[in-house]
């Protein structure tokens, strides 16, 4: 008997778990709408996977098969164990064939991480921009300065980096990139000269970086990561308080640096996106300090309204490290998926290096955030420079006599 049941327990191990994943199924069903705490879920949840929207059941959604693939993404999330498959598929995927598992990742030399969108986008570069779309989006950057400056408030417009312009050595091996073999990969030229030729100062961060690669022992962005380090973005940050001058209360802004060897935070926000079983956080990543001798004392936090894209996050984080941390109304396009972009607003308090408080984004709200602010940073990427409503925004917030009529 004993014998019997020792050879048949495989067979009861199998339906145990196949009973148990039923029946947490059913738990989890009965639960989700009214009670989602009490759902039973994986300790370590999936990274920027999107929760499925409900199943929608309809004669023309059956016949064209959407209810059914909906209920069967609801269906597979809904297990307790999906969050380990999707891990153990995507180690297989990244371990055996350097492939990532994550849709829009890749995975380029030396085991850099980088979005598809940086890559294609550096890929594709070769025509101008259209000269009547360039000098409006050159007019308006010189506009916004003038409104700031006339209000009596410093100003700074940042060009941050992309990962694939500033290191596409890592780029992956064999991969066929039209604009390095044209020699097209200079973008901005055009657009330097525009803000120039309005006598426009700004923060230049892409040949900043550029120029100051052999001064440091580390790379500007991380291997894990589609954002600039601290180190990089803190150098970015010291120029563009120099732009916005004393008064405004955030200088004179410098920091020291130390190297670290764990990456967390936006360092790795890729490779927690691939989702792997085990990770590998240990590489090179800076970790940015207040300057020696440099006193955190000031009569009231400055107030500083910054609009730009993801990459602002990093100058948050260096805003810091100020003598005197600002608060910060933070603006942002988030992009999505579908690569469509959502406005979002955060507002970081004096020292905060974390997201913050989650404002409601409406524009009607960012004109009162303007006249508010001590200082305005207005940051573009170079991926997308000229092509969001950034720029557009924070004018309409500043020319509201020009917006009535």
């Amino acid at each position: 008997m004993r014998r019997t049941l020792l050879h048949r327990s495989p067979i009861y191990a199998a339906a145990g778990a196949v009973l148990f994943f039923f029946l947490a199924n059913l738990w989890n069903y009965a639960v989700e709408r009214d009670y989602p705490k009490l759902r039973l879920r994986s300790a370590n949840p999936l990274a920027g996977v999107a929760k499925p929207a409900p199943t929608e059941v309809s004669l023309a959604k059956i016949l064209s098969g959407e209810t059914q693939k909906s209920f069967s993404d609801n269906l597979a999330q809904s297990l307790p164990v999906f969050p380990f498959a999707v891990r153990a598929r995507n180690q297989l995927l990244y371990s055996l064939f350097g492939a990532s598992g994550a849709s829009g990742l890749v995975i380029g030399r030396d085991a850099q991480l980088f979005e598809r969108f940086y890559i294609d986008e550096f890929c594709r570069r070769g025509a101008p921009p259209e000269e009547t779309a360039l000098s409006r989006w050159a007019q308006r950057v010189a506009e916004n300065e003038a409104a700031a400056h006339a209000r009596g408030k410093g100003f700074a417009y940042v060009i941050s980096p992309s990962k694939a312009s500033q290191y596409p050595q890592y780029l992956p091996a064999g991969m066929k990139c039209p604009a390095q073999a044209r020699g097209t990969i200079d973008k901005l030229t055009p657009y330097r000269a525009a803000l120039e030729a309005r006598g426009l100062r700004f923060v230049d961060s892409p040949a900043l970086l550029e120029a100051r690669k052999k001064d440091f022992d580390i790379d500007f962005f991380p291997r894990g990561g589609t954002h600039w380090n601290l180190l990089g973005a803190s150098l970015a940050t010291r120029e563009a308080t120099r732009l916005i001058g004393d008064e405004a209360g955030l200088g004179p802004f410098d920091f020291d640096w130390r190297r670290d060897n764990v990456a967390v935070g936006t360092d790795r926000d890729l490779l927690d996106l691939l989702n792997l079983l085990w990770p590998d956080p240990h590489y090179p990543v800076a970790t940015i300090l207040r300057a020696p001798d440099t006193k955190a004392q000031c009569a009231r936090a400055p107030k500083l309204l910054a609009l730009g894209g993801s990459f602002v996050r990093e100058i948050i984080v260096s805003l810091a490290a100020a003598p005197c941390p600002p608060q910060i109304d933070y603006w942002f396009s988030m992009r999505l998926a579908n690569d469509d972009f959502d406005l979002v607003r955060y507002h970081t308090a004096p020292g905060e290096t974390g997201n913050g408080e989650r404002r409601p984004a409406d524009l009607a709200k960012l004109r009162a955030s303007a006249e508010e602010a001590d200082a305005i940073l207005l940051e573009e990427n170079e991926a997308n420079i000229g092509t969001l409503s950034q720029v557009e925004n924070l004018w309409r917030a500043l020319h509201p006599a020009e917006v009535a009529k």
